[in-house]
């Protein structure tokens, strides 16, 4: 329960952080960043999607269409389609937050359904996969944040 309380906490400094910048600025690639915050904001999205059906194949992935323009490697400079507007982002975000802790409840000391590796790093257990999403939560919200704080 720890795990989901700690995401629900990062998710909520991200909804109040992104609340405080003006959508108009989300998509201003400052010189120093690699991607936008509307990007930060999908790749959240996304890779929470991703590693959460890899920890829990019943995890249903919502918005798949947003893969090809929010996950790692990709770049606003290379999208082909339109991106998702800022409220059906933070709709979005909203939405996941509820899901993940209605679905994860009891499901936290489950094995993943599919192991995930990042260097020497493995992640095997539905938990450590929900503590990934929540530290790179915490990244990315203060990427956002340090972009918001240059775009004002």
């Amino acid at each position: 329960m720890v795990t989901l309380k700690q995401f629900q906490f990062a998710r909520t400094y991200t909804i109040r952080a992104i609340n405080q910048i003006n959508p108009d600025k989300w998509d201003i690639l400052p010189k120093g960043f690699s991607n936008s915050i509307r990007w930060n904001l999908g790749h959240l999205y996304v890779t929470a999607e991703i590693l959460l059906n890899k920890a829990v194949h019943q995890y249903e992935v919502k918005h798949p269409e947003w893969v090809t323009l929010f996950a790692p490697g990709t770049r606003p400079s290379e999208w082909t389609a339109s991106p998702p507007t800022a409220e059906d982002l933070i709709e979005a975000l909203k939405k996941q937050s509820h899901y993940i802790n209605e679905f994860f409840t009891d499901k936290l000391r489950d094995k993943a359904s599919e192991s995930f590796e990042i260097g020497p790093h493995m992640m095997d257990t539905v938990d450590s996969l929900l503590q990934f999403v929540t530290w790179h939560e915490g990244v990315h919200a203060g990427i956002i944040k340090a972009i918001g704080n240059v775009v004002k």
